[in-house]
């Protein structure tokens, strides 16, 4: 149960993870409380979503916490050493790359480059099963790699799993040793302009959603497609400040054009540190 939980959390479904959590511990009540009371003061207006995202962030910690300390009735607790140290060791030097499809190119280039530096790598375009949810990958992509490199770019940035990306590997690190290497192959993530534009068209597309969703009501269909990309699309939109206040407030090495060799020998670098 715990790794469900953490799974949960780390999706961005805290509630779903809090219900059952208290079925470990009691004192998780009081972490729904807090998350409960947190969302409907933001729904209100009473909170900006800064605010709202802080406590969310304390919520999720305190829980990924409990449930790391928490035994379920009638197991026995699980040993501190139950993972080899072979088995980390092995997954040190393991790398998900992880970028737009816009920009496999130079992804695939990333790779070869880590592949001739002795470093393990995972590609989406090589590992993940046809049909296979994105998130589900994703968080298992964290759980089987040391590092997650993710190639951030314009592209990345609109589709918003860049930004899912970040904060999956932002809550498994709290439970692994798993880095979040983030690189980038141009300026967008430090141009103002871009970021209220992808604000801008992630409204646009949101309007766009709302009206497919009401013609399918009218029509009788159902709009279920709908709906879950509406949902993603706010999320997104919600997130989008956090994103690049994140990816801003780290260093992101710059492998555009003829500074990739040099950018790669830092991740490279990076990623061998002891």
């Amino acid at each position: 149960m715990k790794e469900k939980i953490q799974q949960l959390i780390s999706l961005g479904q805290t509630k779903d993870a809090l219900q059952l959590l208290v079925q470990l511990n009691s004192d998780a009540i009081l972490l729904q409380s807090q998350y409960n009371n947190g969302e409907k003061q933001f729904s209100l207006g009473l909170i900006d979503f800064g605010e709202w995202g802080r406590i969310q962030a304390r919520v999720n910690f305190s829980a990924l916490e409990m449930a790391s300390k928490s035994v379920h009735p009638g197991t026995a607790p699980a040993s501190q050493h139950s993972v080899s140290d072979s088995a980390q060791a092995d997954n040190s030097f393991r790398v998900f790359v992880s970028y737009n499809h816009h920009d496999s190119e130079i992804a695939n280039r990333m790779a070869a480059f880590l592949k001739n530096s002795g470093i393990r790598v995972s590609i989406d375009s090589e590992e993940m099963a046809p049909g296979q949810p994105i998130e589900e990958f994703i968080v298992e992509q964290i759980r089987g790699n040391g590092h997650i490199l993710s190639l951030v770019s314009k592209s990345s940035l609109k589709s918003g799993w860049v930004g899912m990306e970040s904060n999956l590997s932002l809550f498994a690190s709290l439970l692994t040793e798993t880095r979040f290497i983030p690189v980038m192959i141009d300026d967008a993530l430090f141009d103002d302009d871009f970021f209220f534009e992808v604000a801008e068209e992630l409204d646009a597309k949101t309007a766009e959603l709302d009206a497919k969703i009401e013609r399918a009501k009218k029509s009788g269909l159902g709009y279920g497609q709908f709906e879950k990309s509406r949902k993603r699309t706010v999320e997104h939109r919600q997130n989008l400040s956090k994103v690049f206040e994140h990816l801003r407030g780290v260093f992101v090495p710059d492998i555009s054009g003829d500074k990739f060799d040099a950018g790669m020998g830092k991740v490279v670098a990076t990623i061998k540190k002891p």
